[in-house]
């Protein structure tokens, strides 16, 4: 293994394990002498990588994002699957995306490290909600979706909806699992914004 391969390959593990600590414990409560001894490397050999903490947050939000977009793209791309199947899987990768991120880590983060924070934030309006709004715009174009309600409104709901199924409060007093609320969720919000034409084709 050449110089620059072992370099990638280190820095990919930094990478992914900070961030899962990040992701569960926040920005506050780890430090670069906890990554270093749990990664068993020196913290001048972290530091040859990245040099602060700050540096790698902002490391993780864009690698994490980086590949996220990919994924998007392949669904965007897939000519296999028509407006309404690429919305539902776009919304299921962002669900998985997210699930192991804590929200406590993620206001730890906002207080700790606001421009990583603004960063983080700019970073998902782009990709996650820019990238559904031009699906829900592709979707009028080709006649699915009317052309009287505002896609940006259309995305907004879904997203909030689906946050809002997802906490705690709401998923312990309810005996329905998260697929049958975003599949019932989903079809609600989504056949309200539907034409004729694609209200037909969704429930095909």
């Amino acid at each position: 293994m050449n110089q620059q391969n072992s370099d990638d390959k280190a820095r990919r593990r930094i990478l992914q394990y900070a961030s899962r600590k990040f992701a569960t414990s926040g920005y506050s409560h780890v430090s670069i002498a906890q990554f270093a001894s749990e990664l068993k490397m020196s913290k001048s050999t972290l530091y040859k990588y990245f040099q602060s903490k700050e540096e790698l947050l902002n490391a993780v939000i864009d690698d994490f994002y980086s590949s996220f977009e990919q994924e998007i793209d392949k669904i965007a791309m897939d000519p296999g699957m028509n407006i309404t199947q690429k919305i539902q899987a776009f919304l299921l990768i962002v669900r998985q995306r997210f699930a192991s991120v804590q929200v406590s880590a993620i206001e730890d983060m906002q207080r700790a490290a606001p421009e990583a924070y603004e960063r983080l934030e700019e970073r998902r309006k782009g990709i996650i909600t820019g990238n559904l709004i031009r699906l829900f715009e592709q979707g009028a174009r080709d006649g699915y979706f009317r052309k009287d309600i505002p896609p940006v409104i259309i995305a907004n709901l879904l997203l909030n909806a689906l946050q809002h199924l997802e906490h705690p409060q709401f998923m312990t007093g309810t005996s329905y699992t998260f697929t049958d609320m975003f599949q019932h969720v989903f079809s609600i919000l989504l056949e309200g914004s539907l034409s004729d034409d694609g209200r037909k084709e969704f429930r095909k």
